[in-house]
């Protein structure tokens, strides 16, 4: 008897053990973030977020309310980046626009000061407004007039009409890759390293090419030409965590 009931409480010890150690349902993650900040406490609902953008989850939801805590902590900068995730995901949501533009006008910054580069801009405008449906309609129809000597001229116009709607989601594969400055007077550094000279402190907000990465560092430039070294925790990358 005491053998059985020992074997039946090993059991359950072991079945407590490996039900504990199931990984935390990501929706269950979230609904916690969202309680913290409905009750006002914001860093606790940001690390709930940050937690569940770091095991891979990227949802305009999680990068919208991540933004809204941010915003309320007066993390600006940091609300920016996550507006800024959430557009590349939802390109055509006008509502991230506006608030991206609310943000840019309240951090002081200039349209050029968080542009994603001439390929980055590009690719987002073709992206809100569909190029690739237009093009494929555009191909659609060049087809349709091939063989017809009437439309022949009108089917080239039509193919390369499509070929250059398209344009913007080929060159993607060329454009820097862009991080946004979350913290406030965050230093550009001249080196790598913890001991590094401070060349210049950032703009909290301003959007800036990474040129490379080392170790806990990026290497990027700011607005005024100037390049150098930041923490990565400084500069967060566009669509990241």
């Amino acid at each position: 008897m005491r053998s059985r009931l020992a074997g039946l409480l090993l059991a359950a010890a072991l079945w407590a053990t490996v039900a504990g150690a199931q990984p935390e349902a990501p929706g269950a993650i979230f609904r916690r973030g969202n309680e913290h900040a409905a009750r006002s406490r914001w860093d606790d609902a940001i690390g709930e977020y940050g937690r569940l953008a770091r095991e891979g989850v990227k949802a305009p939801s999680l990068f919208w309310n991540w933004a809204q805590a941010a915003t309320a902590a007066g993390r600006r900068g940091e609300a920016l980046w996550a507006l800024m995730s959430a557009r590349e995901l939802t390109p055509g949501d006008a509502s991230m626009i506006r608030e991206i533009e609310r943000l840019r006008g309240e951090l002081g910054l200039d349209p050029s000061e968080i542009s994603l580069g001439f390929l980055g801009d590009l690719r987002a405008l073709a992206r809100r407004f569909r190029f690739d449906a237009i093009a494929l309609t555009a191909f659609f129809f060049s087809i349709l007039a091939v063989g017809r000597k009437s439309r022949s001229f009108a089917s080239l116009v039509l193919l390369v009409a499509g070929i250059l709607l398209l344009a913007p989601f080929l060159a993607a594969g060329w454009r820097e890759p862009r991080g946004v400055v979350v913290q406030k007077d965050a230093p550009l550094m001249d080196a790598a390293r913890s001991d590094a000279l401070a060349l210049a402190n950032l703009r909290e907000g301003e959007v800036v090419p990474i040129l490379g990465e080392e170790g806990e560092y990026v290497r990027i430039q700011d607005a005024s030409g100037a390049r150098g070294f930041a923490l990565k925790n400084d500069v967060r990358r566009i669509g990241a965590e």
